[in-house]
């Protein structure tokens, strides 16, 4: 199998380091540098195909309608945990990513970007919806609008990747510098796992 250098190439998901290594993690507007001891599959599956009609309480989502961004229970975690996700709709609709409370995954200042059926036919690995979840209390959520003019008792979203089981190197909690990280625990691979502002 051929090596992927960036962590968003076209092609199937796969791992960013391996075991025992280190990753650099761009979270909550700071890095903070962890040291990986395993790796896991996080495969596709009934138990991690989520739909969000049930999620947020309702019978259907509106012709339409839309379902405001609710957190994805499914994907929450424990402390030293990371998840490395792809996502795809199921039914017809389309979902907008959310980074914890606030924060929008696939944004410019005019638009946010939404995954749609369609967003296979331009990307088969659906390589584009990466996205991460790093530890507890740094939830995701999404938002399903229904572009259907009837509605529908379902919004089903497929998610798939990998699980990472981290110790953090607390020493370096911020430190942005590659010169200091590697001097201190050598290579490292730089994850901008939430989006960054200017």
């Amino acid at each position: 199998m051929a090596i992927i250098s960036g962590i968003y190439d076209a092609a199937p998901i796969q791992q960013i380091c391996k075991i025992m290594e280190n990753i650099s993690v761009w979270t909550v507007s700071k890095w903070y540098h962890f040291k990986v001891e395993m790796i896991e599959p996080f495969p596709p599956g009934q138990s991690n195909l989520v739909d969000m009609v049930a999620v947020t309480g309702g019978v259907s989502i509106a012709a339409n309608g839309t379902l405001n961004k609710t957190v994805v229970t499914a994907l929450q975690l424990n402390d030293f945990e990371l998840l490395h996700l792809r996502f795809c709709p199921i039914d017809f609709v389309e979902g907008r990513l959310w980074e914890q409370a606030g924060q929008g995954k696939f944004m410019t200042s005019r638009t946010h970007a939404r995954i749609d059926p369609f967003t296979h036919n331009f990307d088969p690995y659906f390589s584009t919806t990466t996205f991460w979840i790093v530890g507890s209390n740094r939830d995701m959520a999404l938002e399903v609008f229904n572009p259907l003019a009837v509605a529908q008792p379902a919004a089903r979203f497929q998610f798939w990747g990998l699980k990472y089981i981290i110790v953090e190197h607390t020493s370096l909690r911020g430190v942005s510098d590659p010169k200091v990280i590697q001097a201190a625990i050598g290579q490292t691979t730089w994850l901008p796992a939430e989006a960054r502002i200017s």
